[in-house]
């Protein structure tokens, strides 16, 4: 899976110095990257290894009952997504080969000769006005149902309110078949990766933000979400003109 040719040139990192500095503070800060192939398959990951001089990167690789890794190793081409603030970054995982050792099995390649980043946010960030919705419904777990208040929203990701015992949506890791309710009408099917997690401000009882960008969203739900930011973002405006 390759960037697209229409990608722009400034968004192409090519100096190993650069590189590196990206995947340094990737590792850093036990960043989840998302790997994935040409058949759609995908496994979450982190930076584990990192030496420039060997030309070496070590990518984790958890429980795989299916064997996703060695299906991407396979075919060859994998795709490694990460998320740096609002920064996607993007790079080929070059040379991939599993090394089974005492900590596990480790996805081993040679650094990437490119990185592609891009800004993540597409469109302005709004807050909803009201407490009730928008909202993401967790289907399924422990708790079927569980409705978890969104902070803010685009059409790039959304922010939630993570109760400190609530473990479905981990950094990391793509979660699946979960709903976006809108408003009392509008409901979307979304997929999301979790990307960073920190307490939220002035909560004493230990709440957190889950920062989330979503994943494949459709044409429909793009354009959903982009007049629910649109008309949210209007009507913030209208409210600091009204006297």
């Amino acid at each position: 899976m390759t960037a697209p040719e229409a990608t722009p040139e400034e968004l192409r990192v090519t100096s190993t110095a650069e590189i590196t500095a990206y995947l340094q503070q990737l590792q850093r800060e036990g960043a989840g990257l998302l790997l994935a192939g040409p058949p759609g398959q995908s496994l979450p990951s982190r930076i584990v290894a990192l030496d420039a001089d060997a030309d070496l990167i070590g990518l984790e690789i958890g429980a795989d009952p299916e064997g996703v890794s060695e299906s991407l190793v396979a075919l060859g081409e994998i795709t490694a997504v990460a998320y740096l603030g609002t920064i996607k970054l993007q790079f080929e995982v070059e040379a991939p080969v599993l090394v089974s050792g005492e900590q596990g099995t480790v996805l081993r390649g040679t650094l990437p000769t490119r990185l592609y980043r891009f800004q993540r946010r597409q469109s302005f960030r709004v807050q909803p006005a009201g407490s009730a919705y928008p909202r993401v419904i967790v289907p399924g777990g422990a708790e079927p149902g569980r409705a978890l208040r969104v902070l803010d929203i685009s059409i790039g990701g959304l922010a939630l309110a993570l109760p400190p015992d609530f473990t479905v949506l981990a950094p990391g890791q793509v979660a699946e078949g979960l709903v976006l309710e809108l408003d009392r009408i509008s409901a979307l099917r979304i997929t999301l990766l979790p990307h960073h997690a920190s307490p939220m401000a002035g909560d004493a009882g230990g709440m957190l933000q889950l920062g989330c960008a979503f994943v494949d969203l459709d044409a429909h739900a793009a354009r959903s979400l982009q007049v629910y930011v649109d008309q949210t973002q209007k009507r913030r405006r209208l409210l600091k003109l009204d006297p």
